[in-house]
């Protein structure tokens, strides 16, 4: 992946979209990477596969239930456990 600063991102904007049609671009700000610019195909894709994880994760949610296995834990574990970043 290519990467630029956000300075340089703003002063080179034309060639860091061109460079964003085939291939993701980090854009830094302050030495950490802040920013992704891709595709709109490769977003799209990008939302396509998440929502699809998505539903398998609450098919097997479901399936559970439908088994009588529920969790002991409590709301604020998982909702603790969700926002982890994988």
């Amino acid at each position: 992946m290519i990467t630029f600063t956000a300075n340089d991102a703003k002063q080179q904007l034309g060639h860091v979209l061109d460079t964003a049609r085939t291939a993701p671009v980090s854009i830094t700000k302050h030495g950490r990477p802040s920013f992704v610019i891709t595709s709109q195909e490769d977003y799209l894709a990008l939302l396509k596969i998440k929502s699809e994880h998505l539903r398998q994760e609450i098919r097997r949610g479901f399936d559970q239930l439908d088994r009588k296995e529920f969790s002991t834990r409590s709301f604020a574990e998982i909702a603790a456990h969700a926002a982890e970043p994988k």
